[in-house]
């Protein structure tokens, strides 16, 4: 009988055998690895966020909070539908506050509202120290744009003559000396009416528009004359016991307002160019119609700010 040696040539095919095995087998780990990490290495590339890949403009270094990249906008916070406290109560809501993120989104930066007396604003604009810019469904008038630079018109509006359900006054007409007009001070609507109503009227002014409807249901007005985008929300309200009974027609456009200087100037180039963009790939026109209903009847970009200026109270 013939014995198998270790030496043999069956013995050296099954050691043979053996390593190829663990060589086939050490080479499929080694491209399972790389595959894995090659695998890895293209998540994490499409994980990165657009955010990230824009580069974050030069003027946020200089904004107030100081952390490089959070724009404090100062605004009168109680105006639906522009910008009014979140359902939740934290933060704001409204077509001001969306319309702001979506250009944050363009520019890589964080847009905060912050509450400030309206009647004070454009002078707490121009100090420099308590926010970076205004977005507040603020008119572009002359007398402001003297004080503060004017970007893009991103809104049209008109007026609204507001009454209580019961009064007897039922258009602009019927208001005479005496009457007690309700009406933000400083507003456009407040210059509307220095310019066409009789002289002896009597204006009610406040600051809160909340403020200006309770005080006609108290009985301290007789009227209110507001922004009809603003008006239309607060009438809803049936507290308030307040209809709609003349729209005033007037060329009136809101901007956002910025400094008169350098650090302004390079916001506005970079908010307006953003405010294009969000007009031409649709964004614009999907938030309008959150807010409002119905299609936009004017698109940023339409006009230039001297033709706002141009068309206020014509």
């Amino acid at each position: 009988m013939r014995h198998l040696t270790i030496g043999g040539p069956i013995m050296k095919y099954r050691v043979l055998l053996i390593a190829v095995v663990v060589f086939a087998l050490l080479v499929g780990a080694t491209m399972l690895v790389g595959c894995t990490s090659s695998d890895d290495e293209v998540a994490v590339d499409t994980t990165t966020s657009e955010e990230a890949t824009v580069e974050r403009p030069a003027w946020a270094d200089d904004l107030v909070k100081g952390d490089g990249k959070t724009v404090l906008i100062g605004a009168d916070t109680n105006y639906p539908p522009f910008e009014f406290a979140a359902d939740d109560g934290d933060g704001f809501q409204g077509f001001d506050v969306d319309l702001m993120n979506a250009i944050g989104e363009k520019l890589n930066v964080t847009f905060e509202f912050k509450t400030f007396d309206f009647e004070a604003i454009i002078a707490g604009l121009a100090a420099g120290t308590e926010f970076d810019m205004i977005t507040s469904a603020l008119t572009i008038k002359p007398e402001r744009a003297e004080a503060v630079n004017f970007g893009l018109p991103y809104y049209q509006d008109s007026l609204a003559l507001c009454v209580p359900n019961d009064s007897d006054i039922k258009s602009v007409a019927d208001i005479t000396d005496g009457t007690r007009v309700a009406v933000q001070g400083g507003s456009s609507a407040h210059t509307w009416g220095e310019a066409n109503l009789p002289a002896g009227v009597k204006y009610v002014l406040n600051p809160d528009t909340t403020a200006l409807f309770q005080s006609m249901l108290a009985g301290d007005a007789d009227v209110l004359i507001q922004d009809l985008s603003s008006s239309t929300e607060f009438v809803k309200d049936a507290a308030f016991r307040a209809t709609i009974v003349e729209t005033i027609e007037s060329d009136q456009f809101f901007g956002m307002a910025f400094q008169k200087n350098a650090f302004g100037d390079a916001m506005r180039a970079d908010i307006d160019a953003a405010l294009k963009e969000l007009a031409t790939d649709g964004t614009y026109a999907e938030i309008y119609k959150k807010w409002f209903g119905v299609e936009p009847i004017f698109l940023p970009g339409d006009i230039s700010v001297d033709e706002a200026l141009e068309a206020f109270g014509s």
